[in-house]
């Protein structure tokens, strides 16, 4: 299973379709559809998309949409990138940005790797 197709098992469990999501996320239709869609492109999400997905659903487990690894939600309090990074708990005195960037870090070295196993 790819990652487009984890996607699509995130956007049948939010009962949300090409549009809904491109318009939740600011995206347009066409770049959604890309991702998706099996008679399109197949393009892989950037790291934009990612981190947009995850601003809009917190309990989205990367790692798992990543990688296929751990289960697909993950509690509220609880952003986990993957079994070997550390956890990001966020709660009000959490300076956000900050934890934004941590993620996006980690989303990096993870997208790194699957790459390299993908050559």
């Amino acid at each position: 299973m790819t990652v487009n197709d984890r996607l699509e098992l995130l956007m049948k469990h939010f009962d949300l379709s090409v549009n809904s999501l491109a318009k939740k996320l600011d995206f347009s239709r066409t770049t959604v559809h890309n991702i998706i869609s099996e008679n399109g492109r197949r393009t892989s999400p950037s790291h934009d998309f990612y981190a947009k997905l995850k601003e809009s659903f917190e309990n989205i487990n990367l790692n798992w949409l990543i990688t296929g690894e751990g289960e697909m939600l993950v509690s509220d309090s609880h952003l986990m990138v993957s079994e070997s990074s550390p956890e990001y708990k966020v709660n009000p005195q959490t300076d956000l940005e900050k934890t934004l960037a941590e993620i996006k870090r980690e989303l990096s070295l993870v997208n790194k790797r699957i790459d390299k196993l993908e050559k």
